[in-house]
């Protein structure tokens, strides 16, 4: 008896735990007519929330040169980044270097015009998002000193290889490199209601230098006669080197933003570590320094002042991860957990704290799945309907597309504008070139957009605003440039293999090896729904079945379909030497095709997608 009176109350206090969790809920208000919001509009005519002006005070909206402290500035409002320049007796240091050849030529001519004309003699990178202008930025690519992470240059070469996009998993770099390009205002505006806010970063002509010049954890290095310290042990969106000067008390870093921490980034990224985020922090509070100079805000000056920024901000972090992990043991799934974190006001107040980039209910789903995975507990997502099903049924028990639609178009009126989106959603989940539903869609999420408080949900949501009307494609994936498949052909064909159609190939068992013209091989083995990759065909137990000598720009025209096997016969770029032409289509017919037309997330309202 006693133990069934235990186990009864046992329940009931885990239901009040649940229950109380659920009820603390921090209802979207902003997005469900609950809140005020206002708006600003920007120079450029940018319609966004008015929270978007403050967040000027706290960056270098224009160009500006700042002396920070005694031979060390900033360099603000050129790039999306800020770069660092420091004096020593043998020459200059340059801290980041842009994200191109054209902004390094560009940096280098504000540091000739506005700074010093001693030769640039050594590069420190702090992360690999903004290191691709260094050879047109030092004045001797061949004797500059280049520091970085011990990670950094396979970082590097891993993005560049997807397209300019940091990917955990390189096949889906191409996916990762097309949300990329709508997070950073790609496909706004310069100027109007749908204006871009913030920087816009474009692929172009990079001018990359590896770094030769490795450094360890709490390593001291005399550069130019100047002791310059590294940290390395902690990352915030990427391997970082937190730099610090201890004679000149100034710390640089990539830890403090100009907003809240993206915690997770909506254009996909690997999971971030909140806890190696607030530990790098907290390297750089007990140092003491006197200067913090930051990647993308303002330097903050004073001891006081910055040992107080740097508490706020790693309070923020730790707050929203630890109340993350709280909501999980309540029992709360990620949908539940977007609402649940309470911000106390001397956080939530604090100028950087400011949910300027991303917003704290993105963040704290990440940790439910990077410990949970996608399972939330309720069953009934075990079997799910796939979404154009579930659509169809729910949009037909609410009693069809008109009532659908008119609910949808009465919310929007109230501004429920999430429940809005969703009912919107249903709609053209069902069938995506519904005009009215298009239509309606992009007006609401034109409006979100507006209202966001952050600039990667403001770009997303107009971006998609525009989709719908037909005045943006947006791509599903941004393929590998030509030279970068041509330049590493067996990676590519690595790369390649999770492109087979497991339908179309599942009673087939071929093994291809392509001997390429830089001097390289590399095989796949199509086994029955599976390309297994073989680096090194001549010791795989299975011989080969075709073979052919393929010149790297035909794999690369291969690759991106923008040839055909008989064509590149016909011009030399493939030359068979075991099987036939014909052999060899076959088996490259099995995996699927780059479609640049069918490439968009939104059919155009005249296609035949």
């Amino acid at each position: 008896m006693k133990k069934n009176l235990l186990l009864v109350w046992i329940v009931a206090a885990c239901q009040l735990t649940v229950s109380q969790a659920q009820s603390t809920l921090n209802y979207p208000g902003r997005y469900m007519g609950r809140e005020e919001v206002k708006l600003f509009t920007a120079p450029n005519g940018a319609v966004a929330d008015v929270g978007f002006a403050k967040i000027l005070q706290l960056i270098y909206p224009q160009p500006t040169i700042e002396k920070t402290a005694e031979g060390i500035w900033v360099i603000g409002g050129y790039s999306i980044a800020n770069f660092v320049v420091i004096e020593t007796d043998e020459g200059l240091i340059v801290i980041d270097t842009g994200d191109s050849e054209e902004e390094g030529k560009k940096i280098r001519e504000v540091i000739r015009e506005n700074i010093s004309k001693k030769p640039i003699i050594a590069a420190i990178y702090t992360h690999s998002h903004y290191c691709l202008g260094t050879g047109a930025l030092v004045d001797d690519p061949k004797t500059a000193i280049i520091i970085g992470h011990k990670k950094l240059n396979e970082t590097v070469q891993t993005a560049l290889n997807a397209g300019g996009a940091i990917a955990a998993i390189p096949e889906l770099g191409p996916v990762l490199s097309a949300r990329k390009a709508i997070q950073f205002n790609n496909f706004l505006p310069d100027t109007g209601e749908d204006g871009l806010l913030g920087g816009r970063i474009r692929d172009k002509k990079n001018a990359y230098l590896p770094a030769n010049k490795v450094v360890e954890n709490e390593e001291i290095v005399k550069i130019g006669g100047m002791d310059f310290q590294f940290f390395t042990e902690y990352k915030s969106d990427d391997y970082n080197l937190t730099i610090w000067l201890p004679k000149q008390k100034v710390v640089i870093n990539n830890f403090y933003w100009p907003g809240i921490p993206n915690l997770y980034s909506i254009r996909g990224a690997s999971y971030r570590d909140p806890t190696e985020w607030r530990d790098g922090l907290q390297v750089m509070r007990d140092l003491k320094p006197e200067k913090m100079v930051n990647t993308h805000a303002r330097t903050v000056s004073g001891a006081k002042e910055v040992f107080e920024a740097i508490s706020h901000y790693m309070d923020m972090v730790t707050l929203v991860y630890d109340q993350s992990l709280r909501g999980v043991l309540h029992g709360l799934g990620p949908d539940e957990l977007r609402y649940f974190v309470y911000l106390p006001k001397h956080l939530a107040d604090f100028p950087n704290n400011a949910q300027a980039y991303g917003e704290v209910p993105w963040f704290t789903p990440a940790a439910f799945y990077h410990q949970m995975g996608w399972f939330d507990r309720d069953v009934s997502t075990l079997q799910k309907l796939p979404p154009v099903e579930e659509a169809q049924r729910t949009v037909a028990l609410m009693g069809g597309r008109k009532k659908v639609l008119q609910a949808a178009k009465t919310s929007f009126g109230k501004r429920e504008l999430a429940w809005a989106a969703q009912l919107g959603n249903y709609l053209f989940t069902i069938d995506p070139k519904d005009a009215e539903t298009r239509k309606l869609l992009a007006d609401v999420y034109r409006t979100m957009g507006q209202s966001s408080l952050s600039m990667i949900g403001r770009t997303f949501f107009l971006s998609e605003a525009r989709a719908l009307e037909g005045k943006e494609q947006l791509p599903r994936v941004v393929p590998p440039k030509p030279e970068n498949i041509a330049g590493k052909p067996t990676f590519f064909v690595d790369m390649f293999r999770v492109r087979i159609d497991p339908r179309k190939s599942e009673n087939t068992e071929k093994m291809l090896v392509f001997n390429f013209s830089n001097g390289t091989t590399a095989g796949l083995h199509v086994r029955k729904g599976i390309a297994e990759f073989v680096p090194n065909p001549a010791s795989h137990y299975r011989p080969a079945d075709i073979t052919a000598i393929v010149e790297v720009n035909t794999w690369a025209e291969l690759y991106l379909n923008s040839t055909t096997v008989e064509e590149a016969s016909k011009s030399g770029g493939v030359k068979m030497t075991k099987g036939s032409v014909e052999d060899l289509k076959a088996v490259i017919d099995l995996f699927d095709k780059f479609d640049p037309v069918k490439n968009y997330t939104i059919p155009i309202t005249d296609s035949d997608f």
